[in-house]
């Protein structure tokens, strides 16, 4: 049974049939089934053993055999070696005589081959004497580069005897034909006696010759020309001789086109055309003119030099340079339409090399232009000749005619310094365009200004000024426009005309603070009218109060004749801007002034207010031509600082009780939470100690209720009920109030000012009034955040559109609400009484 289950092809059926051979057997069925599974467990835990110490007997046996292989494996490999050895040592025993007749044979063709070549060298020596002889320079230039190639090749043969004599030779004869050249040179150009014809026709030739006898000997060659061609020159233009003065540049020029004309026509010939002689020639020129130049300037610094003679001579020479780069430019075209050869072509190297020489003296040219300036300020200050009964019929001029002429002068100026120089003489041009500017601006301009505008005449002066300024402004940005374009890159950064333009734009605003000065003026007795009436006894709302005609019409009147006078279109809404803030900061003031203010009082200031805002919206259309109905964003300006005076008078007009209406109202309207802000509008509304710390009480009380309050209100924050001391911060002084809630600049201070690329129109007021000098010092002005002047373009006019833009970004809030519809009764205007006041 065991070999049968050893079979590999075992058929269990035969087993079956043994041990289930009757159907009795089905029972033992399980017993079966347990002993098989008995005994296979038993055969797998052998299997496993079995396999076990198969792998240990296994890896002993693999270790042994291992060792015994790399022994066997070592001993093959010597075996191999030493077979190798052997073959080696037969080969080299077979092989020697055939390596020794190869080395024999090499010797013999390296032997051959230096004999044939020092046959050549000695051949070509022999030759070369012959040559010399003769003077043929064109075969020599064929034999002389076979030589040096052979030279170079018996280099390491130096130290026998025979090659060292015929070295020596070779370098001997090589020197003979150099001089030789030189002498020929010498005797053909000098022009004495009779010149073989063959001799000069191949003096060509021997400039071939020259060169390949070394660079160094083309380089004396060409040096010896042009020191022999130029030597009479040097003679006759000492810098010691009157010929050689800076009067006599001219015949220095004229005297260089004739040598090179006849260089041209007799000499070039002589010379190989790659060697570019006329270049040469002209390069020298131009370096030993130059030399004699400096030489001329440098005596006594300069100083004594006619500044005159100095730009014609100056002028001489860059046309004379400009006529060398015309004349080598046709040539260098010609060769490159013939010649193509890849070698670089020879140039004019000193194309400037001469006007080089004046650059460090130009200082000279800038004095004097600063001295003719000088002379031409003279003339601008000089009173103006009588004007002709023809002359009265010509209309007005725009601009004066100083300032025309300013900028004509300069134009000239920079025209014949940018052919001098584009390096620092421009720099300190602009250094000296700058100064004159600034002379211009202070000494032409400034004292110009009338000390009143009283007639008409004074007006047109004044709008004269403005137009000049600004012409200047933007002329002068066209100039340094010119500038940094025509200087070098690396000086552009040094042409700056900031501080200039300022000052101009300076007295564009000066002038516009004219203007509107001379509305505010006539608008005081209205004010006076406003500040005198007691609004105490006012019981109910009327018509427009009596000084509200009255200031209406000054207020059309006056600025009706001011815009006349103002052509430019940007500052006719510049000055309508300035009056609308003047107005609105003087009715402020007013305001403040008539303290205690009741709610009839603030209610009838309201409908005051808004009929001064129609007013207001008219201006614009005063001017003649003028659209008739005035730009959104002009209406915005009116509405945002009229808004202002109306949010306060608003406040005011909330009735004291309740006092919680007082409070909520305010936080509506002013919405900050500065309890200074809301004591001043107690103290506008004549609230006592007593009732104020209800409302304040009530204000602190309230206010944890609204999370959207700002800290400070710049309606308020600016607004000064007592005199105090001008504060830095705040734009408007003792009393005022500033749009943005930021500083606002100086009534004094300029109306235009920024950068070179953009102004800023700080919209500041203010108006002296001669009545009470303390409201004078407390008046400032209502100002939005500063707008931006766009650059002057090349009409002399400011972009279009821009500025409205500009005034646009600080005018978003929405128009005033028109007067409440609750406002229905009109009753009289009460005066104060004298006495009481």
């Amino acid at each position: 049974m065991d070999a049968a289950l050893d079979n590999p092809h075992y058929d269990p059926v035969e087993h079956l049939q043994i041990l289930f051979g009757a159907p009795s057997n089905i029972e033992r069925l399980s017993e079966v089934a347990r002993r098989v599974y008995s005994h296979q467990k038993v055969l797998t835990t052998r299997i496993a053993a079995n396999s076990q110490k198969i792998c240990l007997n296994a890896s002993e046996t693999h270790e042994e055999t291992k060792a015994e292989t790399l022994a066997q494996l070592y001993a093959r490999i010597g075996e191999l070696r030493a077979q190798a050895y052997t073959t080696e040592s037969k080969i080299t025993t077979m092989t020697s005589h055939i390596i020794s007749l190869d080395r024999t044979k090499s010797n013999l063709i390296y032997s051959i081959t230096v004999l044939k070549r020092l046959q050549m060298l000695t051949t070509a020596y022999d030759q070369l004497g012959g040559l010399i002889t003769t003077r043929n320079y064109a075969e020599m230039a064929q034999t002389l580069p076979a030589i040096q190639e052979l030279m170079d090749y018996f280099k390491p043969f130096r130290s026998i005897p025979q090659v060292a004599v015929l070295n020596r030779q070779i370098g001997d004869i090589q020197v003979k034909i150099t001089d030789q050249i030189f002498s020929d040179f010498e005797t053909v150009l000098s022009g004495k006696g009779n010149v073989d014809p063959d001799l000069a026709n191949s003096l060509a030739d021997a400039t071939a010759v020259l060169e390949l006898l070394g660079d160094q000997n083309k380089t004396k060659l060409i040096n010896w020309y042009c020191s022999s061609q130029l030597h009479e020159y040097r003679t006759i233009f000492r810098n010691s001789d009157e010929a050689g003065s800076l009067e006599n540049m001219a015949r220095r020029f004229s005297y260089f086109r004739r040598l090179l004309k006849q260089h041209s026509e007799s000499n070039a010939r002589y010379f190989d055309p790659s060697w570019h002689m006329a270049e040469e020639l002209t390069n020298t020129f131009c370096n030993t003119t130059r030399d004699d130049i400096q030489s001329l300037l440098s005596e006594n610094g300069g100083k004594d030099v006619n500044v005159k003679t100095l730009l014609q001579a100056l002028q001489e020479t860059l046309d004379f340079e400009q006529y060398l780069e015309k004349r080598f430019e046709s040539v260098s075209d010609s060769r490159s339409s013939t010649d193509k050869s890849p070698e670089p072509k020879t140039s004019l190297k000193s194309a400037k090399a001469i006007s080089m020489a004046f650059q460090p003296h130009l200082n000279i040219w800038i004095e004097y232009q600063d001295k003719q300036l000088s002379l031409k300020f003279a003339q601008f200050k000089a009173p103006p000749p009588p004007k002709q009964a023809l002359d009265e019929q010509e209309p007005d001029p725009t601009v004066l005619p100083s300032s025309a002429d300013l900028f004509i002068f300069y134009r000239q100026i920079l025209a014949q310094t940018s052919k001098l120089s584009t390096r620092d003489p421009l720099v300190n041009l602009s250094k000296l365009f700058a100064k004159w500017l600034d002379t211009y601006c202070s000494q032409i301009l400034r004292p110009t200004f009338p000390n009143k505008l009283s007639d008409k005449d004074d007006f047109k002066t004044l709008a004269l000024i403005i137009s000049t300024a600004d012409y200047c402004t933007t002329t002068i940005s066209q100039l340094e426009e010119k500038l940094q374009s025509t200087i070098d890159e690396d000086l552009k950064d040094q042409i700056n005309f900031d501080n200039e333009r300022g000052r101009f734009l300076d007295i564009v605003n000066l002038g516009i603070k004219r203007l509107v000065n001379t509305v505010e003026s006539s608008l005081e007795m209205p004010w006076r009218e406003m500040a005198n009436t007691n609004w105490s006894r006012l019981e109910s709302v009327g018509d427009q109060s009596s000084y509200v005609q009255e200031l209406n019409r000054a207020l059309q009147e006056e600025t009706k004749t001011v815009l006349q006078y103002t052509t430019k279109k940007t500052y006719v809404r510049l000055v309508c801007d300035k009056i609308v803030e003047s107005v609105a900061q003087s009715f402020l003031t007013q305001v403040v002034k008539c303290k205690p203010i009741s709610e009839v009082a603030s209610e009838q200031m309201l409908l005051d207010l808004y009929v001064v805002k129609s007013t207001l919206l008219k201006l614009p259309t005063l001017t003649e031509g003028a659209d008739p109905t005035p730009s959104s964003l002009y209406t915005k300006h009116v509405s945002s600082s009229i808004g202002r005076v109306e949010t306060i008078l608003k406040v005011i007009l909330t009735q004291p009780s309740p006092p919680e209406g007082l409070v909520q109202n305010y936080f509506y309207l002013i919405g900050d939470k500065s309890a200074d802000n809301f004591r001043k509008i107690l103290d506008l509304k004549g609230l006592s100690r007593s009732e104020q710390a209800r409302f304040m009480e009530l204000f602190h009380a309230h206010m944890k209720a609204h999370d959207n309050l700002v800290e400070s209100s710049p309606i308020l924050h600016s607004l000064r009920l007592t005199n105090q001391p001008i504060s830095q911060s705040n734009g408007y002084g003792v009393l005022g109030m500033n749009g943005s809630g930021t500083s606002s600049r100086n009534v004094s201070g300029s109306f235009l000012s920024g950068s070179s690329s953009s102004r800023d129109l700080a919209l500041t007021g203010g108006r002296n009034t001669p009545v009470n000098e303390a409201v004078s010092a407390l008046a400032a002005s209502l100002s939005p955040p500063s707008l931006h002047i766009p650059k002057f373009d090349k009409s002399f006019g400011l972009a279009k559109d821009q500025l409205e833009k500009g005034i646009e970004k600080i005018t978003q809030e929405k128009p005033v609400n028109k007067l409440n519809e609750n406002i229905r009764s009109f009753g009289r205007l009460f005066r104060r009484d004298t006495g009481n006041n």
